[in-house]
């Protein structure tokens, strides 16, 4: 199960980048015309608004941090290891967080790899614990 929590997490952080940078990519010129340095320069006014969604909605997104989280989960997973309860409900809390503020995008994905992160596998301690 985390295996394939790591895999969702990763799966999901790589489309959403995948779909910011293609819906970014023919503006870049626009967005950026003095280059990306300038991108997040304060302050943020209107005219720098269509500059700072672009940057928010990319590489200063939560996919990122999420894109680590999944290959964590699941280089521990193949190591078998298995991450702590806390680290789903952790995703989980986030999760129902980030749908409250933002109800209509793609955080919902989030739901299923948190639940399976959450999920206490019965036997899965007494293995261990046995060996």
């Amino acid at each position: 199960m985390h295996v394939w929590a790591g895999r969702l997490l990763i799966g999901i952080a790589v489309g959403h980048l995948l779909l910011a940078f293609a819906s970014l990519i023919p503006q870049l010129t626009v967005l950026a015309p003095d280059g990306l340095p300038g991108v997040i320069s304060a302050p943020w006014h209107p005219p720098q608004m269509d500059r700072q969604a672009a940057f928010w909605s990319s590489l200063g997104s939560f996919a990122g941090a999420q894109l680590l989280w999944g290959i964590w989960v699941l280089a521990a997973a193949q190591a078998g290891q298995r991450p702590s309860r806390g680290t789903g409900l952790a995703l989980l809390v986030l999760t129902a967080l980030q749908v409250t503020l933002a109800p209509y995008s793609g955080f919902w994905l989030n739901f299923l790899p948190a639940l399976l992160l959450s999920a206490n596998v019965p036997g899965s301690r007494g293995a261990e614990a046995t060996s």
